[in-house]
């Protein structure tokens, strides 16, 4: 009878009380915590003075690897025989939770391995998918940021985690959940690839696109319509009436690789190009609460056009002090220097007088060209790779004025250039509908997930049968198998 009796008390010690419970669960199902249904491994990092622990093929886990969910077989380490040998073994079909800094972090490893000590392993006793997909849920990563300290970085013990909830169903229903989940998840994959190829190859659509209508491939259409309309002809009116802007050289020709009726020309024989002069800088301390803006990198972030959601503003005193980069409607602003280089926006309007920092190039069309042409003409495949040609290797990458003058750009008619602008901006605003529309489904796929997982183990999946033993015998025969 006293055996009997400290079973009993066993059993409901592994019970969590009625008002600790996070939610209901379906009558044959019992709460119970991690300790219970697994035992719980601190990973740990053989030290690394002795190299030999190194350089095997015994998996070595860090947080970065639980990125692969559930499937973990590739590890960022390697052990040798003797490195596994001063390791905690980690069976496949664990549940890894990354448990210092990335909290909640999980992955099902599927090959035995081991993990450093950001890493806590619960070794199943109980459905191995089935501890995996709880431990992706809210209520269970809740649990864990809840328990972890108030440090510098956020950590979650061992002792801690095994207190951690969960719901647990009959086996046969454990089975059934794991299996309902997957099917879901399989279906909401297959859509969540389709709308991530959308976004992986997004740019590499808008660079066909535009290569094409460098090309003249987007307008052979209008050409045929248009055949007398010819760019020659009027820069050499332009360049015969001296109607452009001082340039010292202007020079264009004609190309046998474009369209017949376009020119050619290097970039800084037709355009203005100003940057802010070294001695002319500006320091954070110069910076006002009002007068003309001074535009940076910051305001060539929300879309094509440059926007003014965050300015500085200067005394009006240095802004005309450099009247080489006052900003007019038309103009075109490229970084030129730091993490944003290559960034573009063009001028479509100007709330009030505005200059440019020292990051920035400021190009103006003028006659010979239309911005948003500009624009989109920089924004190319061509140009872009001078810009990944000065980031490769840089500390700090520069554009310098020259990389840009040199460049060598395609001149159609104005009027041909205009109907570019009108079929790119058709063309690349249905491309950015399509990634937004991608983006979201791929932020409702992961709510969705979310919603299945918080009805499985609920009992919600229509999977349950009340009929089938409770699983508080399932808790007893674990308990009792442990003795």
């Amino acid at each position: 009878m006293a055996k009997a009796k400290s079973k009993k008390i066993m059993l409901e010690d592994a019970l969590v009380p009625v008002d600790e419970q996070p939610y209901q669960i379906p009558e044959n199902w019992c709460w119970t915590r991690i300790k219970h249904v697994s035992d719980v491994v601190t990973g740990s990092t053989p030290s690394k003075k002795h190299a030999e622990y190194y350089g095997g093929d015994f998996p070595f886990f860090k947080p970065a690897d639980l990125e692969a969910g559930d499937n973990v077989v590739e590890a960022t380490e390697y052990l040798s025989e003797e490195g596994k040998n001063v390791s905690r073994i980690i069976p496949k079909l664990s549940t890894a939770v990354c448990c210092i800094g990335s909290i909640g972090k999980t992955g099902l490893i599927r090959v035995e391995g081991t993990t450093n000590q950001q890493i806590n392993s619960m070794i199943p006793k109980i459905n191995p998918l089935y501890l995996y997909y709880y431990s992706k849920s809210n209520v269970f990563i809740e649990e864990l940021w809840n328990k972890s300290t108030a440090t510098t970085i956020s950590l979650v013990n061992k002792k801690n985690m095994e207190t951690n909830t969960i719901p647990l169903a009959p086996l046969a229903e454990q089975k059934r959940i794991v299996e309902q989940i997957e099917s879901l998840f399989s279906k909401l994959d297959e859509a969540k690839e389709k709308a991530q190829e959308i976004l992986d190859t997004f740019n590499d659509r808008k660079a066909a696109i535009l290569y094409k209508a460098f090309q003249g491939n987007l307008t052979k259409q209008w050409r045929k319509e248009h055949s007398d309309i010819s760019a020659i002809e009027y820069l050499r009116k332009i360049e015969k009436s001296g109607e452009d802007f001082s340039k010292k050289e202007f020079k264009f020709w004609e190309s046998n690789e474009l369209p017949k009726t376009w020119a050619e020309s290097k970039i800084g024989n037709l355009l203005y190009f100003a940057g802010r002069i070294g001695w002319k800088g500006l320091k954070a301390d110069e910076y006002t609460e009002e007068g003309p803006l001074l535009l940076s990198v910051y305001n060539l972030n929300d879309g094509d056009e440059v926007s003014y959601n965050r300015v500085y503003h200067i005394t009006t005193e240095r802004y005309e002090e450099s009247p080489e980069i006052m900003v007019e409607i038309g103009d075109v602003l490229l970084t030129k220097d730091g993490a944003g280089i290559g960034k573009l926006g063009y001028v479509k309007e100007l709330p009030q007088e505005a200059t440019i920092n020292s990051s920035l190039l400021l190009i103006r069309p003028g006659n010979t060209a239309i911005s948003k042409y500009i624009f989109y003409l920089l924004s190319g495949p061509e140009l872009q790779s001078i810009v990944k040609e000065r980031i490769t290797g840089s500390a700090t990458p520069h554009l310098f004025q020259r990389d840009i003058k040199e460049f060598t750009i395609p001149i159609p008619p104005l009027e041909e250039q205009e109907e570019i602008v009108r079929i790119l901006d058709d063309v690349l605003e249905k491309e950015k509908i399509a990634y937004e529309s991608a983006e979201n489904v791929i932020s409702q796929i992961e709510l969705m997930k979310k919603s299945i997982l918080a009805k499985a183990f609920r009992g919600e999946l229509g999977t349950n049968n009340p009929e089938e033993e409770s699983s508080s015998e399932l808790l007893k025969s674990i308990i009792e198998g442990e003795k």
